[in-house]
């Protein structure tokens, strides 16, 4: 207890004199500052990047968690957030050898045949050496820095007693519960510190983009991987920011700035399962102009309820469609008990007004995304945590697609997307077997969206039935199902109606019609 005590302490005491450096006056005002809970024009938005940048891995985590909290961080901060360099000094190879001993043991030798002593990349959580198997694969070997466990415990725990002493002093910090976004730090950054966990999301990305024509992610060699050793194929490719000399190579950046943002909305939309640090620095372009996307550590997922709300939030924006926007904030659970709906559903609408007459290419993805963080925060919403990734993803994404094209505009290729989403929406239907029941309930209630998009002639598609013919049996009964199931059900519900209005001779026909209209249902399923 006491040597914890100690740590505690000499930690506290470090992290004062890096704040003292750069101008804070201690650590209580500096997270005052970066909560928005108190105004200093000296204190600029990058200043208070640069010290967690400078404090190192658990503050660049804290940093990046926080960048996706607009509901309890201002905006000028979070735009500064979202710049985060996760850029720190190696540690000597010495130290690397060290935890590869611990890892493989006698091992070593056997498993490499070489291992470069420069890493060729260092970040707050690990740093990447390039290496040979014996098997003589050329690999990229990315090993955890020291202690760091401990390190994200000890930062945790002292950023939560600076917590604990600002709620005794002040009733705004008390509502914005920052001791739950410390615990979710936490436990994001410990999970991200595990390579295991790594690991397996590339396994799930290369499922994902398996048979991709443009899109690679690494090949993981399992057998050597430990919690604290990732081994993986290496990539050897060009920066996207290196834009010369991919265009001296014959690379159309516009066209990789395309497929770069086709490959996230299919991420997004489509699988569910995001990649959230787009940064340029993340991403190889290869010499057969395929797109190489590194570091799993840290993604995010979103749940089939979130997906359909986001596509359905797209749609209510390109049909001025309020009740449908509206229905997004609700379904994803985020009005909370201090939520004015009067006010939520004014700003939507001044929201969906400001956007509803551009075209797709002309919203800045950007600027929309900072105008739905002034809603969330403005009317006091809760955010899914699949949903706070997003929005740093996104703003991260158009970022990273300027660097290559600074004339295109990710949101232009919503409209192709979506257009392949209702598609593929339908396709799917049918595909699983699933009743026509349930499609003809998707259609109607989605008839009045479609409509929309179709008579501004932002959307168009077509859909090609194979072998309708051989089909046409099964889809003439399933209607006729649906048919009597809707009839007698119709008039059961009438019958009912006129009970309860007196009108007892009307309703006992209407019951009786239902009754029939039941059993020739039950009948024809017999039957089929």
């Amino acid at each position: 207890m006491l040597k914890r005590k100690i740590k505690l302490y000499k930690r506290a005491k470090e992290v004062s004199l890096t704040l003292a450096s750069l101008g804070f006056y201690n650590i209580y005002e500096y997270f005052r500052l970066l909560f928005g809970i108190e105004i200093n024009e000296n204190a600029k938005p990058q200043k208070i990047r640069e010290a967690l940048e400078r404090l190192g891995a658990s503050f660049i985590k804290l940093g990046q968690v926080l960048s996706t909290r607009p509901d309890i961080v201002p905006p000028h901060i979070i735009q500064e957030l979202i710049k985060l360099q996760d850029k720190v000094p190696p540690i000597p190879f010495e130290k690397v050898q060290t935890i590869l001993k611990v890892n493989y043991g006698d091992n070593l030798d056997k498993i490499f045949s070489y291992i470069e002593p420069k890493p060729i990349a260092s970040a707050s959580i690990s740093q990447v050496h390039l290496g040979y198997l014996r098997t003589g694969e050329k690999v990229a070997i990315k090993v955890k820095r020291p202690n760091l466990e401990e390190l994200i415990e000890l930062d945790a725990e002292l950023i939560l007693k600076v917590i604990s002493f600002l709620e005794k002093h002040s009733k705004t910090v008390k509502e914005l519960n920052l001791k739950g976004v410390i615990n979710q730090f936490k436990k994001t950054t410990l999970k991200e510190a595990d390579f295991s966990i790594e690991a397996q999301n590339m396994k799930i990305f290369r499922n994902n983009f398996k048979n991709h024509p443009y899109f690679c992610i690494p090949k993981v060699f399992e057998e050597f991987s430990t919690k604290e050793i990732l081994v993986m194929e290496f990539v050897d490719g060009i920066k996207i920011s290196e834009t010369e000399k991919l265009k001296k190579l014959g690379i159309d950046t516009k066209d990789i700035a395309v497929k770069l943002t086709d490959a996230f909305f299919k991420m997004v939309f489509k699988d569910g399962f995001y990649h959230a640090d787009p940064h340029p620095g993340n991403i190889l372009i290869l010499k057969d102009k395929t797109i190489c996307l590194l570091d799993y550590g840290m993604v995010s997922r979103l749940t089939p309820a979130e997906k359909l709300a986001f596509n359905d939030y797209i749609t209510s924006v390109l049909t001025f469609d309020l009740n449908l926007a509206m229905q997004f904030y609700e379904r994803l659970n985020m009005i909370t008990p201090k939520t004015d709906i009067e006010n939520l559903q004014r700003d939507i609408e001044v929201f969906i007004e400001k956007y509803y007459n551009k075209k797709l290419e002309e919203i800045n993805l950007k600027e929309l995304v900072l105008e739905v963080i002034d809603i969330v925060r403005e009317n006091n919403l809760r955010l899914p945590v699949g949903v706070a990734y997003l929005g740093k993803t996104a703003i991260n994404l158009e970022g990273t697609v300027r660097v290559l094209d600074s004339s295109f505009n990710p949101t232009q290729r919503l409209k192709t997307f979506i257009k392949k989403s209702f598609r593929e929406l339908l396709k799917e239907k049918l595909k699983e077997g699933k009743t026509a029941l349930e499609l003809y309930y998707y259609l109607i209630f989605k008839t009045e969206e479609i409509y929309r998009l179709l008579v501004r002639e932002r959307l168009t598609f077509s859909i090609i039935f194979k072998d309708l013919e051989a089909h046409q049996e099964f889809f003439s009964n399933q209607i006729k199902k649906i048919n009597y199931s809707i009839l007698s059900t119709g008039f059961f519900i009438s019958s009912a109606l006129f009970f309860l209005g007196n009108k007892e001779t009307i309703g006992n026909i209407s019951f009786y019609m239902g009754i029939l209209f039941l059993l020739l249902f039950l009948y024809k399923n017999r039957k089929d």
